[in-house]
């Protein structure tokens, strides 16, 4: 769908228009086209996040001009971000890759053609794998390899053809605890429930009004998420969130819960001991579907309201609370983010999140309508059955690096480095990095560096020169949003109703770059490999159109993707009439197991603290402080005001007079990971400021843009304080993805890298090898006066 007008009638909006569509207005004068040049509207959506928001794009022909909210998109209805808002400087900013990447031998990288660039790719591959053999090259996939349709189905495809098993993504340095849950405990094939019918949910380590990433496969706090949550608190839903900050999406809770950081999984063991103690738990989903509930009584019967109040810092009349109000509701889920997923006891506590939704029953029974989300991608058959516990990793390859299988066909991203630079007949000489920036995705980033520099050959594919890009002997320049056709297929889970969009190129690329998705089906054409590409063998002799690509994607779906093509601003396709169908006979007596003996070792470690408490007594006030997109907060009972520190072990045993404070990750509204970053104006500051309370900054001399010291047992690293008074005392939170190749410098101009500070191995999660990344025992002192002493920015 297009419009035209001539230039003079798109002058930029009132700017105090609070229409969230539109850019800043600097935004709107910098992309305004010279007068008598035509702009056209063209309808699209945006792919930098899961949201897929629906966007109308202004463009001169040859330029995205600028980015508003598609009002007509039935999903997003008009909302956009402001990282969205700006696609135009990522596009077209000055340190956007128009061509591809060689390193010379001098070092420098000069430009070359994509063609020559994948040929010569190829050949070193090739060569490695003939003297090596195909797990010498590894693979690294990003955040955003998986905005583009194409790309994740045919790189994995190659990968497959290529034999090799060394496969990595930021799935196991993020939430794939998640995946870990679902292989030991098994799956409801009935689905979940949704936040559209929900009377309560729960929301832990999560901020969904910022990071527009919240709740587990319903969608409701994806897209357009303030709107949503509005609705759905208009109607009555109850929303409880556990976080060490009162964050956007705290403010709207009806009770906010702020453990110490590190002791998410206590804190739910808690809530499960109120739940099971009292037999507030759904009897009948329990009796038909799940085993171990009586392990798990067990097992968390220590864990008291009074004694997890006490070392969570909670009010204990709140801890109750909250469990009374969750297993109260008919409808409603635990839905956990980074802040439970990075943190120490990882994996348990994303486990007793599961229990909890598992004991509640909040799961689709037998006869309720399915929600159909698949529309382009197709989906099984709802049935009111559990799919067992397959433990995958237990079987199959193991690494050479801890012997770790196979989680989701994948090793721990965590292992990469060792894998690297371990001595052995099958260690990684090369690595291919998809839409990632492992440099500074791993945490240890000194020996992130020396692993990645001492590769044979390392190939970045990547719209800029990023951290890892700049050590690569090739970097790849791809197509951009709007410079190449789509649609939302992989996307479906994430909408809040079955729906589907199709976009076709709205600009056109640059002339150098190339479809992230040529350079696999390339690689595998040079070596003649197999490649097989969603359920079909492809030819490599004759290169396809991205046109015959998405078709062969969406060849499965219940609506034709030529219909949705019809429908620019997107399709509802409405709900497909079925039903959550009964158990099949060969599967009725499969259970959820909750309590494996794994899983029972991991919750008898997390559950240590409490054995050592005592009851609390007529103790109702906690400090403040929670668990945040980083952990459970951070802070200590008995603490005195302004004091800095931490009480009770977080699963290091670190010292806590060395390290009093707790670091936790957080997210900002601007940035994905270390997408967006570098575009001047779109971030607040143009570093990664360290959140403190003020009680805090008091307490250590520390004002208001002063650039800080900071350190872990693992690191040191400087950056610029900012009092933030929703922190809770003891806690200091930052965001990742920012900071350069080398230490020191200026925070205020270089950033500040968070992984620095954390460890590859120090509380390593078992089977997915998930390090330490929030709730890490960190100090903070005034910067050296070289620092110290620069200028202050105005709070």
């Amino acid at each position: 769908m297009t419009t035209s007008r001539p230039a003079h009638e798109s002058a930029a909006h009132d700017p105090t228009d609070p229409d969230p569509r539109l850019p800043s207005p600097d935004a709107a004068r910098r992309a305004r086209p010279a007068e008598g040049d035509t702009v056209t509207r063209r309808t699209s959506y945006c792919r930098l996040c899961p949201a897929s928001c629906g966007v109308e794009v202004e463009t001169d022909g040859t330029r995205v001009l600028r980015v508003l909210g598609d009002r007509q998109h039935p999903i997003s209805r008009g909302f956009t971000c402001p990282k969205g808002r700006r696609a135009a400087d990522l596009l077209h900013g000055p340190d956007r890759l128009t061509s591809s990447r060689r390193r010379t031998a001098a070092g420098e990288h000069e430009p070359v053609d994509a063609d020559t660039a994948m040929a010569e790719v190829a050949a070193r591959l090739a060569g490695i794998v003939e003297e090596h053999g195909p797990d010498a090259v590894g693979l690294f996939i990003g955040t955003q390899h998986n905005f583009a349709t194409l790309t994740p189905f045919m790189a994995r495809a190659w990968f497959r053809g290529l034999g090799s098993r060394k496969l990595f993504s930021t799935m196991t340095l993020d939430q794939s605890a998640k995946w870990l849950v679902k292989s030991r405990m098994g799956v409801y094939a009935g689905g979940p429930q949704s936040l559209d019918e929900a009377d309560v949910w729960l929301l832990a380590g999560t901020n969904p009004l910022v990071s527009v990433n919240g709740g587990d496969g319903d969608g409701a706090l994806v897209t357009n998420p303030s709107a949503n949550l509005k609705a759905a608190r208009d109607r009555g839903m109850r929303l409880i969130v556990v976080d060490p900050r009162r964050t956007e999406t705290a403010a709207r809770a009806d009770l906010h819960l702020r453990p110490r950081p590190g002791h998410d999984a206590l804190l739910f063991a808690g809530l499960l001991q109120v739940i099971l103690g009292e037999g507030l738990h759904d009897r009948d989903f329990c009796d038909r579907h799940v085993e171990g509930l009586d392990d798990l009584r067990a097992a968390v019967a220590e864990a008291t309201p009074d004694r997890v109040a006490r070392v969570c810092d909670v009010p204990v009349e709140e801890l109750v609370r909250a469990a009374r109000m969750f297993a109260a509701a008919e409808r409603g889920m635990v839905s956990t983010g980074t802040g439970v997923c990075m943190g120490p006891h990882s994996n348990i506590a994303e486990h007793l999140a599961a229990c909890l939704n598992v004991v509640c029953g909040r799961y689709l029974r037998e006869g309720e309508p399915v929600p159909g989300r698949g529309v382009l991608m197709g989906e099984g058959p709802a049935r009111a059955e559990v799919v067992p516990a397959d433990r995958e990793w237990e079987r199959g390859f193991r690494s050479r690096v801890g012997g770790h299988g196979l989680l989701r066909g994948e090793l721990p991203a965590a292992l990469l480095p060792d894998e690297i630079l371990r001595p052995g007949p099958d260690r990684i000489r090369a690595l291919v990095v998809s839409g990632g920036n492992p440099l500074l995705a791993l945490p240890d980033q000194d020996t992130a560096r020396r692993a990645l520099e001492s590769l044979d050959l390392l190939v970045s594919i990547d719209t800029r020169m990023s951290q890892t890009a700049r050590l690569a002997d090739y970097v790849i320049a791809p197509t951009m949003l709007y410079e190449r056709a789509d649609h939302t297929g992989l996307m479906e889970t994430f909408f809040p109703r079955p729906f589907a969009q199709y976009t076709p190129a709205v600009v056109a690329p640059p002339r150098g770059v190339v479809e992230d998705w040529r350079v696999f089906f390339r690689l595998a054409a040079e070596t003649g490999g197999p490649l097989r590409f969603a359920g079909r063998d492809l030819d490599t002799s004759r290169p396809p159109s991205s046109e015959e690509l998405l078709d062969l994607v969406a060849s499965r779906g219940r609506v034709p993707l030529d219909e949705v093509r019809t429908h620019p601003h997107g399709l509802l396709a409405g709900h497909p009439g079925t039903t959550v169908g009964p158990a099949r006979e060969e599967r009725a007596g499969h259970r959820l197991t909750l309590l494996p003996a794994d899983v029972a070792a991991e919750l008898a470690a997390a559950l240590a603290p409490v054995a050592a408490t005592v009851p609390a007594g007529a103790r109702s006030a906690g400090a403040e402080g929670g668990a945040g997109e980083g952990g459970a907060a951070g802070g200590g009972a008995g603490r005195e005001a302004g004091a800095p520190g931490a009480v009770g072990d977080t699963g290091g045993g670190e010292n806590a007079e060395e390290f009093p404070l707790r670091l936790v990750v957080r997210r900002m509204r601007e940035v994905v990971n270390s997408l967006g970053s570098a575009v001047v104006g779109l971030p607040p500051q143009s570093y990664n400021p360290a959140h403190l309370h003020p009680q805090d900054m008091a307490h250590l001399g520390i004002t208001h843009g002063a650039a800080v010291t900071i350190r872990s047992p693992h690191g040191t690293l400087e950056a610029v304080a900012h009092e933030d008074p929703s922190m809770r005392p003891g806690v200091l939170s930052m965001t990742h993805g920012w900071g350069g190749l080398e230490t020191g410098g200026d925070p205020r101009t270089t950033g500040s890298n968070v992984n620095r500070l954390t460890s590859l191995h120090h509380g390593a999660q078992a089977v997915n090898h998930m390090p330490t990344l929030t709730a890490v025992p960190v100090s903070v002192t005034p910067a050296p006066p070289g620092l110290a002493d620069r200028e202050e920015p105005s709070p």
